[in-house]
């Protein structure tokens, strides 16, 4: 079986953001920021049962988080 590698981008979603992460919450990963917004407003737009977004940038271990209101993705501010 061939391993396929992790691109740039790597979202998650969920129903709770417990802060632990996992595999479970993995979507998927693309390799650009403008594809993995599109993946998350996808998400937010059609899976009404999650609550949250997260896009993870592995070359900046940079990491966005959304909350999910009303089909629309709104950005959570740093705390």
């Amino acid at each position: 079986m061939k391993i396929q590698e992790m691109n740039r981008f790597a979202i998650f979603c969920g129903t709770y953001n417990l802060l632990m992460g996992g595999a479970k919450d993995f979507r998927e990963s693309v390799e650009t920021l403008e594809a993995a917004h599109k993946v998350a407003n996808q998400i937010a737009k059609t899976e009404v049962f999650k609550q949250w977004v997260q896009i993870f940038d592995k070359k900046t271990d940079e990491l966005t988080t959304y909350t999910i209101v009303d089909g629309e993705l709104k950005e959570e501010e740093c705390k």
